[in-house]
């Protein structure tokens, strides 16, 4: 897993560590040793311009310039508000390398295409306001095929991942000592392209304890369950699944359907009783039983060893008195719950607010329902996915998964960023899936924490398969129960 920082822990861990003077120095002259290092295998053959700011990032680039003329590249500078006065290092670096070519922004039209444009004109410190002039040097740049970064593209905002009207468009970005966490999430992680870190030898992720950590499928492959060659079924859980009020039957389907062939041993379906015949014609392994009111409920609750409530639920009498009813019996119980869906809209009702939740609870809301959970608009959910999911968990005491672009997973005291999954999972029962995914790995006996991130790193890597198989567009939801099938196998 990837550590991820904020802008000021890095900020922060840098003031501590340059304590003798010229530390400084000597570890902007290392970024840029390692950054001529790499443009120098990615680009063997390149000429080189390299847009260098008054900060310290202005600077780097400065040190990098000077790093590909010694090695006979051919190196142009073009010095970014050129008036403004320049940071201590930046001075340094920008004296050492006047002798060298420098263009002014009109003759940015004369550089050839196939020029390699480095940005280092703001780094970590930099703005999302960037003023009409480097917004007018920038998207000319961004028409460039080969674009990098020196440590966070200018106009990207390093803890939000928010961008600038013109924000450089890098294809890679080579960036020091952490990972930041704008860099990683929102439209930051589509405009920093392919991520090297290079750590400069500090040892930040060894020393201090970061925001969160980045998982992909492959750092989850070790958490999925084995199976022992004596197993039987009753060696891998008993999942209750709670879903399909009227005219939205395929949800529960589709979440016992993702259970079963996650694993569990067994599968039980309690719907509207109108979906039980669809429910046996697709899964006949699958347990199904209808349900007309609560008590109907109350007799299937002693047997899961966990529960996933909420697919195709709605605001109505049937699914308000069912979900109040399971909830009474899971606090007494404490059986490890996932609500999805519905159910989450439904307990923001005010029937249920003084209804307590439990911390073995996972909670998996989409950002609108997200929105509605706190009282807030959509547009803020998304504009801070990490403080949401925090409020989210504090308001809840649950485990909370909010999904989206960079899946978020956290408890009290942790927190998980998803970096694989992309727009093929953006249609309509792909949460069904996911939710029936994460409630079978906590039937098979893991902790509902690893059971959400196992879960969505699953789900995120077989949407990833479908697209590379077939493609981004027409995934239909049921189509990744395949796929997850054979990423367990």
């Amino acid at each position: 897993m990837n550590s991820i920082y904020t802008a000021e822990q890095v900020k922060a861990f840098e003031k501590s560590t340059f304590v003798k003077k010229g530390d400084d120095l000597l570890a902007m002259m290392e970024a840029a040793n390692h950054s001529v290092d790499e443009l120098i295998k990615a680009y063997p053959k390149s000429e080189f311009l390299i847009l260098c700011g008054p900060g310290n990032n202005g600077g780097d680039g400065y040190f990098v310039g000077i790093g590909l003329s010694k090695l006979n590249k051919s190196v142009k500078f073009l010095n970014v508000l050129d008036k403004s006065k320049k940071s201590r290092l930046c001075e340094y670096a920008f004296e050492k390398a006047k002798n060298l070519a420098f263009i002014a922004p009109s003759e940015l039209k004369n550089v050839l295409i196939d020029t390699v444009i480095i940005d280092a004109i703001f780094g970590i410190g930099g703005r999302i306001d960037l003023g009409k002039q480097i917004e007018e040097i920038l998207s000319f740049c961004n028409g460039f095929k080969s674009k990098v970064a020196i440590d966070v593209p200018t106009g990207l905002d390093s803890n939000t991942g928010e961008i600038s009207k013109a924000c450089f468009n890098a294809d890679k970005t080579i960036t020091f000592i952490a990972y930041k966490l704008g860099q990683r999430v929102n439209e930051g992680k589509n405009f920093t392209g392919k991520l090297i870190l290079k750590d400069l030898g500090l040892g930040m992720t060894k020393k201090i304890t970061p925001l969160i950590k980045e998982f992909s499928f492959k750092d989850i492959k070790g958490i999925i369950p084995k199976r022992k060659n004596s197993a039987h079924k009753g060696d891998h859980g008993k999942l209750l699944v709670i879903a399909g009020d009227e005219g939205l039957g395929g949800a529960g389907i589709m979440s016992s359907e993702s259970a079963l062939k996650t694993g569990t041993g067994l599968v039980k379906l309690l719907t509207r009783k109108s979906y039980i015949s669809a429910s046996l014609a697709r899964n006949p392994e699958v347990m199904v039983s209808g349900a007309d009111n609560a008590q109907d409920l109350e007799e299937n609750l002693s047997w899961p060893n966990a529960i996933v409530a909420g697919p195709g639920m709605f605001e109505n009498f049937w699914s308000e008195q069912i979900l109040f009813k399971l909830l009474v019996k899971i606090t007494e119980k404490k059986i490890p719950t996932l609500l999805d869906a519905g159910a989450l809209r439904l307990i923001t009702n005010k029937a249920f607010s003084k209804m307590k939740l439990h911390d073995q609870m996972v909670l998996t809301p989409h950002p609108g329902e997200a929105a509605d959970m706190l009282k807030v608009s959509t547009q803020e959910i998304q504009k801070n996915r990490i403080e949401s999911a925090k409020k989210l968990q504090k308001k809840y005491n649950c485990i909370i998964v909010l999904k989206g672009q960079g899946t978020i997973i956290c408890n009290k005291k942790e927190m998980y960023l998803c970096s694989s999954g992309g727009p093929e999972l953006a249609v309509g029962g792909t949460g069904d899936i996911l939710s029936g995914v994460i409630g079978s790995l906590i039937a098979q006996g893991l902790t509902p924490l690893d059971a959400a991130i196992t879960g969505v790193g699953l789900h995120a890597k077989a949407g990833e398969n479908f697209a590379n198989e077939v493609g981004k567009i027409g995934l239909a939801a049921s189509e990744l129960i395949p796929q997850i099938r054979k990423l367990l196998n």
